[in-house]
């Protein structure tokens, strides 16, 4: 039994350590409030600036996409159709290397389809970027510590702007639809197998380069931060190096002048060269941050069906949304209802931009290996996940497209 001496002794030591936590000058209570009013403007102007840089990454990096997105089509066969060839800087070099078609001409081999080559390299640099673990650092080639480790905004533009603008889920399920339906291919008629091997084909060879893109990933992350494989290393014990306040800035600027002098070459070209392909170009360009935007809102709702949790709902709808858009422009775009050239243009464009924005291969992939990589073993819900993206947005695109191509003109 404790004594009476030692009760008094640990009463004391209590007493002495409350006042010394309790501050015997507390504050007044309006001195209070201001300071809590303060700190909750501050979080409020803090959350506001950075909506608006990832809003400018995301912008600056769509541009970027879908302009990489419309050479890499023409330089790996988009320049192979005499009807839809580009005669510009790029066609002695595009018209030679055939590899893709677009289904609409006497080339054989839709399978291979025009977007292809953009799926799959969108998909490698998002599993760069991704990696195996969301803990690792977000740029691979740089060490842990480095200023643009932290740098949010760029790390979203990469890959939701930059790999979700490159890559397409609706005009490869365009040209799949407009292959099974077979009226705007008046030498080859319906392709049906050729448009179920390219869904296949194009499913395959993008998880394919999404895992390629993580084994790289993987290998620069042992080199620049070994920590993360070996046990017996630990993490150096410093926090991200420091980057001056003009540094925030100064990389968002830099790209929005740059996205501007590309913009303005494009519209250069179209004025001075008269190739209405550059007038699709700079008009694509504008459209497409606002699909990209869209869809960026929309996988907020990844995780938010209540019946099936791990269903990614907001990839699937802006991919479903995407596909009966772009469907419903190619065949406005092949029954000429908007009358001249310049409607034609237009229509393409919103369809490059917006709708190709819009949609995406890159995180569907992604979505579907991770679900695959869950459930090594029986991994049906990557299965069903993915398949039942393919034909509802095939059914969806056939009942949009082949109405209006046959019955409405």
């Amino acid at each position: 039994m404790m004594s009476a001496l030692e009760e008094n002794a640990n009463e004391t030591q209590e007493l002495h350590i409350r006042n010394s936590v309790e501050d015997p000058h507390p504050p007044p209570e309006d001195v209070v409030d201001h300071q809590q009013e303060q700190k909750i403007h501050n979080n409020k102007t803090s959350i506001f600036c950075s909506s608006w840089i990832h809003i400018i990454y995301i912008s600056i990096f769509s541009v970027i996409g879908v302009t990489s997105r419309a050479f890499i089509g023409r330089l790996f066969g988009g320049d192979c159709d005499p009807h839809h060839a580009v005669k510009d800087w790029l066609y002695p070099l595009s018209h030679r290397i055939c590899v893709t078609t677009n289904g609409q001409t006497e080339q054989y081999g839709g399978a291979l389809f025009i977007d292809l080559p953009d799926n799959m390299f969108g998909s490698f640099i998002i599993g760069f970027f991704t990696g195996h673990s969301s803990e690792w650092p977000a740029i691979p080639f740089l060490k842990h510590d480095h200023p643009l480790q932290g740098e949010q905004g760029l790390h979203l533009g990469i890959r939701t702007a930059l790999c979700g603008s490159l890559t397409t889920f609706s005009s490869w399920n365009s040209q799949m639809v407009l292959m099974m339906d077979g009226t705007a291919n008046p030498y080859l008629g319906t392709q049906v197998v050729s448009a179920l091997f390219g869904y296949m084909t194009g499913l395959q060879v993008s998880i394919v380069s999404f895992r390629a893109g993580r084994t790289l990933s993987a290998w620069f992350q042992n080199r620049n931060n070994p920590h993360l494989f070996d046990s017996n290393l630990t993490r150096t014990a410093s926090e991200l190096r420091a980057c001056n306040n003009h540094c925030y800035w100064l990389s968002p600027v830099a790209l929005v002048l740059s996205i501007f002098v590309l913009i303005a070459l494009y519209i250069w070209g179209d004025v001075y060269w008269g190739i209405s392909y550059y007038r699709e170009l700079w008009i694509a360009c504008l459209m497409s941050p606002f699909g990209t935007i869209a869809r960026w809102k929309l996988s907020t709702l990844n995780g938010k069906w209540s019946k099936y949790p791990w269903f990614p709902l907001g990839t699937w709808l802006a991919n479903f949304t995407g596909s009966i858009l772009s469907a419903a422009l190619t065949a406005m775009a092949y029954l000429n209802i908007v009358n001249g050239e310049g409607g034609t243009t237009v229509l393409a464009a919103i369809s490059l931009g917006f709708a190709g924005s819009l949609s995406t291969v890159s995180t569907y992939v992604k979505e579907t290996v991770e679900l695959s990589d869950k459930n090594p073993f029986h991994d049906r819900k990557a299965f069903v996940y993915s398949h039942f993206t393919m034909l509802s947005c095939c059914f969806v695109g056939l009942l949009v497209y082949s109405p209006l191509v046959r019955y409405a003109a």
